[in-house]
């Protein structure tokens, strides 16, 4: 691993920093997917994709191996802490998704932060959680129409809300000069006009 992709302890901060905030938010919307999802089964899956906003977020800004691991575990032991509804599983649940934003980011070598690629991170993240929910069982009664559409409106929600939101919420924190230091802004800095 070259030099430039160790994480320094600045980076650690902000990632934990923004974890433990979306950890609160995660705990706050719990609620309001299983209020969605009560009201039309499956309908919860259409807000899932918030749940995987850390990792693609922390990722965009610090923009190294790990971050988006790091931020899953992180926000999902603050939710869990902080009296999450999901218990444990909620651990094993941010292993998994910061762990297929991690893939993501991987294959594109850490160096295209674009918009595709938030996306696609988003909605590997929202693959990856259905893949702990089958082996979980959660899925075994479902028949095809509700699998079907649990899996497009879940993949759906990461690449929006976690993908497309984080572009739009790490835009606006680059605005009010909080990020000058981080890589999201550093790299465009280093481009050549």
């Amino acid at each position: 691993m070259k030099t430039g992709n160790v994480v320094n302890f600045r980076e650690v901060m902000i990632t934990v920093i923004l974890a433990i905030i979306c950890g609160f938010l995660y705990v706050g919307w719990a609620p309001l997917f299983m209020g969605l999802d009560a009201a039309l089964p499956g309908a919860g899956d259409s807000i899932y994709g918030v749940w995987f906003f850390a990792g693609v977020l922390a990722a965009l800004i610090v923009q190294k191996p790990g971050i988006a691991l790091l931020a899953e575990v992180a926000a999902a032991s603050g939710e869990l802490l902080m009296g999450g509804p999901y218990g444990l599983s909620t651990l094993l649940y941010g292993l998994a998704q910061g762990a297929a934003t991690e893939v993501i980011f991987l294959i594109f070598g850490y160096k295209n932060f674009k918009l595709p690629v938030l996306l696609l991170a988003g909605a590997a993240a929202g693959a990856a959680s259905l893949v702990y929910d089958a082996f979980s069982g959660y899925l075994a009664e479902l028949n095809t129409t509700a699998m079907t559409a649990k899996i497009v409106l879940r993949v759906l929600s990461g690449a929006i809300f976690a993908g497309l939101l984080a572009q739009v919420v790490a835009g606006l924190l680059v605005k009010t000069g909080v990020l000058n230091s981080y890589a999201i802004v550093k790299k465009k800095m280093e481009r050549p006009f």
